[in-house]
């Protein structure tokens, strides 16, 4: 099975709005990785997305400029203070793959330690990174490290 990580675009912060959206920066970084991997990504059977306004912003590029058809699901358990252990629980209950999952540092890089099992790995997760997991099952090293693009 294969599956997907994605660190949403550059979203700094912003006092004056009180939240993160993506810079223009962020919006064509993740264009440019998208596109890297669009043969690879058609194949993708679902996205699993963080609730949090950047990652949604995020979503909306990789659908737009993908054309994406698929399934999207919103889940809490992409939010960065979250455990892998949600994810995995989660995970595990969705029958669909290849899987994407949309999140956020520190999460997203302990998700990517987790299931290759490589301690300092998951702070190569910048923003617009994306990494492909080839996996027998959502545990603990249990993936492979196929590729990882970083913008």
């Amino acid at each position: 099975m294969l599956i997907y990580l994605l660190r949403h675009g550059d979203a700094p912060y912003n006092a004056l709005e009180g939240g993160r959206s993506l810079s223009p920066e962020g919006k064509k970084d993740i264009q440019r990785v998208l596109l890297q991997h669009r043969a690879e990504l058609s194949e993708l059977a679902l996205i699993v997305c963080s609730p949090v306004l950047r990652a949604r912003q995020t979503m909306r590029v990789f659908v737009e400029s993908l054309n994406y058809r698929g399934s999207l699901l919103f889940e809490d358990i992409l939010m960065p203070e979250s455990s892998v252990v949600a994810v995995e629980n989660r995970v595990d209950s969705l029958a669909e793959a290849p899987i994407l999952l949309l999140s956020h540092q520190p999460l997203i890089g302990k998700i990517l330690e987790y299931l290759t099992d490589r301690s300092g790995l998951g702070w190569s997760m910048t923003t617009s990174s994306l990494a492909c997991l080839e996996t027998t099952a959502f545990s603990r090293g249990c993936a492979e490290l196929k590729w990882l693009t970083n913008p």
